[in-house]
C-alpha cells in the first residue's frame, strides 16, 4: 500500500519549495508593478510622448533611454540610447544563453544598466548619483530611488 508518507522528507521539501516559489513570484510581480508605476510617473512628469511604455518589459529600456538620451563610457559615447538600450537587452537575453560565456554578456549588460541609471540619477541629484548607482547594484532598490526622483525637479537635463 502506497501513501503520502512514503515521500517523507522529500515530500516536505517539495511542498516547502513550492510555497517559497509561489511567494517569490508574488513578490516579483509586486516589484515589477512598483517599478513600472514609478518609471511611468517619472516619464509622465518629464513629458515623454508614450509614458505607458514603462509597463512593457523591453519598452522600459526605451523609456529609460528617452530620459537619459546618451551615455559616455570613457571616450566612447553611446548615442540614441532609446534604441540601443532595448536592442542591447534583447541581445543580452539571446547571447546570455551561450554556454560558458553567456554570463559575460549578462554581466556587461548589467554594468551598462547601472551606468545608464547613474546618468539618470545625475540629472536629478548629481551629488548623490554615485551612491544611488552603487545602491542600484542590489536591484530591488531601483524603484525606490526612481520614486524619490519623481518628487524632485531635474537639474541636469541632456
Amino acid at each position: 500500500m502506497s501513501g503520502y508518507n512514503d515521500f517523507g522528507v522529500f515530500g516536505a521539501f517539495a511542498v516547502l519549495m513550492a510555497v517559497l516559489s509561489f511567494i517569490l513570484v508574488i513578490v516579483g510581480i509586486a516589484f515589477y508593478i512598483f517599478f513600472s508605476f514609478t518609471l511611468y510617473k517619472l516619464a509622465q512628469k518629464r513629458g515623454l510622448e508614450m509614458p505607458w511604455l514603462a509597463w512593457i518589459p523591453i519598452a522600459q529600456f526605451y523609456v529609460l533611454g528617452m530620459m537619459v538620451k546618451s551615455v559616455k563610457i570613457s571616450t566612447f559615447e553611446v548615442p540614441k540610447l532609446e534604441m540601443v538600450f532595448p536592442i542591447a537587452s534583447i541581445a543580452c537575453w539571446i547571447l546570455g544563453m551561450i554556454p560558458f560565456i553567456g554570463w559575460l554578456f549578462t554581466l556587461a549588460f548589467y554594468a551598462f544598466t547601472i551606468i545608464v541609471l547613474y546618468n539618470l540619477y545625475n540629472q536629478y541629484t548629481p551629488e548623490k548619483a554615485k551612491t544611488y548607482a552603487l545602491i542600484s547594484i542590489l536591484g530591488v532598490t531601483i524603484p525606490f530611488i526612481i520614486k524619490k526622483l519623481h518628487n524632485m525637479e531635474p537639474v541636469n537635463l541632456p
